[in-house]
């Protein structure tokens, strides 16, 4: 897993953090970025491992569905 801290917003405030991981489905990596807006870089890590299943089950189920774009999946939580 990656992190990344986002670009600022058009009214200047932080874009949030990004966390940049892969999924293996039926023998297939699909890459996975999740964005997280938080204040604190620790406080997105916090978020992003309470939420894991729920990203897992969501990257998983864009998986199935087809409904990816260029192979990245991205996940933006509030």
């Amino acid at each position: 897993m990656r992190q990344q801290r986002g670009q600022p917003d058009d009214d200047g405030r932080p874009g949030g953090y990004s966390f940049f991981f892969q999924i293996a489905n039926a023998g297939e990596r699909r890459a996975c970025c999740v964005r997280v807006d938080a204040p604190s870089m620790q406080e997105a890590s916090v978020l992003f491992r309470e939420k894991w299943p729920a990203i897992e089950e969501m990257a998983r189920d864009g998986i199935k569905t087809g409904t990816v774009e260029d192979g990245v999946i991205t996940l933006v939580m509030p």
